[in-house]
């Protein structure tokens, strides 16, 4: 409080005798000068201490308006306009970022912007002011505005910048030769003042020339050598002899007209403190490049001898390398040998490992595709409500063996780059609840609490691998699970729908959340119990999450649980999609009768699809082999669709001998080829035209559909 009182008190005492000496040139108009000092010490004040100092001109123009007789009205408007000046001033400074003294444009941005725009509303108000108070008149309202605002700016080019180079003292004044040029350029500019301002006698040379502008080589002197102090110290003094000839009616200026006076005075102080700064700050940036310059290139020296001596350093390792290199040169000869062995050892592991994942797949898959197809059959010829269990439980048993399977070769078949993904739009609560249902007994095994959320949302994915993914999830749980419950659930998040599986077991350690998802690992079962699977579970939904890019989370606390979870895509879709357009139905129905020509060599498939077929409605044509099929057509029977297994005895494949009956009987007929080859992918773009691709074990209503869908679009 004290210190702020202190500034106060010292900025109001500056305010009023800076106000007070400029008075003495007011012209016609008591109260309006020319060179208006306060409004730079105000701008300066605000600038540097805040709002809070408002009380500097208030008080002032207080005084003021007492001393010189101003009206009380007046006096209040002008003390509002002041104040806006220096609130203006000041937030110009702050917008525009301006260092006074600094740099060229500073200088220019301080001429344009708080010199000569913030006056505008001191004059503004302060002309009016003085029009409504009676101490001037309205016909002299545009001179009145003229000298407030030249005024104004004066004060604030002038005062401003000196308040700013003289408030803090330098960390070293001034050497011997500095104080020498300090003396000679005060002394100079005091006594060229002296003899232009300081008698009548004076006058008769000015006719010659302008005297007042001897003070330029000094001013400049001032800019170069002494920076911002010397050169607002020289402008001071030369305003301070303009304002000394004018209140004594001497020197260049003095003339009748009291404004013209005032505005070559004001012009005169404009120039010399305008052309002090620029030259100052020119000066200034000039320095600071070149001292830049040498620091760069002090750097760049320094840089260079650094460089140099590494690349010396450099340049002996270098030879001990080479050296190093040509002692172990056998060395490495005889490293890539053992490299390019292990390579192609590696390489035949691999070609191994290929051909035994395409046997595997073919062997296993051709009697699950029976059992499926007899199963099937078995549920559409039986009429016994008793056995209705008896064959779903089959049907299931049938399904659980074919997702083993598909479980026992998903992660080989994803690490071949074999798996595709078939996305689209399906209700997610069917699944969960059909996976509910696939696990409760699991669940009641256990004594554990199986549940799930309804969910109705619509999600855009490949439902089979959703499946897979929770499958594994759930089993998982379940298994490590004593007691307690296993919760299958769902949460909207904008557009993905977050599936979780949650559970009351063991719990997993932080350590070992990323060995959990690698092959063959499991928790807590060294013994290897096949109870506890085959440890391919969540190295599976590790690998279909990444193929699918979908996030995958785990949070888990040892002993208390834990939670999987995945985030998938939410439909925009309304309903969910159905295969079957509008009509399907009677169409299905408009394809009893068609004929089929059957190829499988493997006569346990065989029987089982044809059966399966025939109970459908279709005349089926069975054929084990190529020669087989050659020779039905050749009774004159032709088929309405082929179906094929890829693999066939003798010289053609499926689709060779798609292509050969094809020709022979003349027509592009539909086909379908059956396959348990992982190699093949599901890819259609390299079969034949109106040809698909089917994986085995196919469920019967898939193959249906297909049938209907190919056999409709043939016409």
């Amino acid at each position: 409080m004290v210190s702020y009182l202190a500034k106060l008190a010292f900025f109001t005492l500056a305010y009023v005798g800076t106000a007070l000496v400029s008075l003495q040139i007011s012209g016609n108009h008591d109260g309006i000068t020319p060179i208006w000092p306060p409004s730079g010490i105000a701008l300066f004040a605000f600038h540097r201490y805040g709002l809070r100092m408002w009380p500097v001109i208030a008080l002032g123009l207080a005084f003021l308006g007492w001393q010189v007789g101003i009206p009380p009205l007046s006096a209040a408007i002008a003390t509002v306009g002041n104040i806006g000046e220096a609130m203006i001033g000041c937030l110009l400074l702050r917008r525009f970022n301006i260092h006074i003294g600094q740099r060229f444009g500073d200088v220019v941005k301080f001429l344009f912007l708080p010199v000569m725009l913030s006056p505008i509303f001191a004059a503004t108000l302060g002309a009016t002011g003085m029009a409504l108070g009676g101490a001037g008149r309205w016909e002299e309202l545009d001179i009145m505005w003229l000298m407030w605002w030249i005024g104004d700016a004066c004060g604030i080019l002038l005062f401003t910048p000196l308040f700013y180079g003289w408030w803090r003292r330098p960390k070293i004044w001034s050497t011997d030769s500095r104080l020498i040029e300090w003396l000679i350029v005060i002394s100079a500019t005091l006594l060229i003042g002296g003899h232009t301002f300081s008698g009548k006698e004076a006058a008769a040379l000015h006719g010659a020339g302008n005297l007042q502008f001897l003070v330029m080589p000094f001013l400049l002197w001032a800019a170069i050598r002494l920076g911002l102090r010397g050169v607002t110290l020289v402008s001071l003094i030369c305003c301070g002899w303009v304002l000394w000839g004018a209140a004594n009616n001497t020197g260049p200026f003095e003339m009748d007209n009291m404004v013209t006076m005032g505005l070559f005075e004001s012009s005169f102080i404009l120039v010399i403190t305008l052309t002090g700064l620029i030259v100052q700050s020119l000066f200034r940036e000039l320095t600071l490049n070149i001292e830049g310059l040498r620091t760069a290139r002090n750097t760049l020296e320094e840089r260079v001898k650094k460089r140099t001596a590494d690349l010396e350093q450099s340049n002996s390792r270098l030879h001990q390398e080479i050296d190093v290199k040509k002692l172990t040169q056998k060395e490495l000869s005889r490293s890539e040998q053992r490299l390019y062995k292990a390579k192609e050892a590696a390489e035949q592991a691999n070609d191994s490992k290929t051909r035994f994942l395409t046997a595997a797949s073919h062997d296993l898959r051709q009697p699950l595709q029976a059992l499926l197809s007899q199963t099937e059959l078995l549920s559409v010829k039986n009429h016994d409500p008793e056995l209705d269990a008896v064959i779903t439980q089959i049907g299931s048993a049938g399904m659980a063996m074919r997702e083993l399977l598909e479980k026992l070769l998903g992660v080989s078949e994803i690490d071949a780059g074999l798996l595709s993904t078939n996305p689209g739009i399906f209700p997610i609560d069917p699944l969960l609840k059909d996976l509910k249902g696939q696990f409760q007994q699991s669940a009641q095994d256990k004594e554990i609490v199986l549940k799930y959320s309804p969910c109705s949302v619509l999600v855009y994915s490949d439902p089979a691998l959703i499946r897979v993914i929770l499958q594994n999830l759930i089993s998982n749980a379940i298994k490590y699970t004593e007691k307690g419950k296993v919760l299958i659930g769902c949460r909207r998040r904008k557009d993905t729908l977050r599936l979780c599986v949650c559970d009351t077991g063991i719990g997993i350690a932080k350590d070992r959340h990323r060995v959990i998802f690698e092959e063959f690992f499991q928790l807590d079962n060294p013994t290897r119990s096949r109870k506890l699977g085959s440890g391919f579970g969540l190295a599976t939904v590790q690998r279909i999450t990444d193929l699918l890019n979908y996030p995958l989370y785990l949070h888990s606390i040892p002993g208390k649980g834990s939670c999987f979870a995945i985030d998938i895509p939410v439909s925009g879709a309304k309903t969910g999609t159905d295969s079957r357009k509008p009509g399907s139905i009677a169409a299905e129905n408009a394809m009893a009768g068609r004929s089929i020509l059957l190829i499988d060599d493997d006569e346990m498939v065989l029987h089982a699809i044809s059966l399966l077929l025939k109970s459908q409605g279709y005349q089926v044509s069975p054929a084990a082999d190529a020669e087989a099929a050659f020779d039905i057509i050749a009774t004159g029977m032709h088929p309405d669709i082929i179906i094929s297994d890829y693999r066939l005895p003798g010289a053609f494949t499926g689709t060779e001998l798609v292509t050969e009956l094809r020709s022979r009987i003349g027509a592009l007929l539909p086909a379908i080829i059956l396959t348990g080859d992982l190699t093949l992918g599901t890819d259609d773009a390299d079969l034949p035209d109106t040809t698909r691709l089917l994986q085995k074990p196919v469920p019967p209503q898939k193959l249906k559909a297909l049938i209907n869908q190919l056999l409709e679009n043939s016409g």
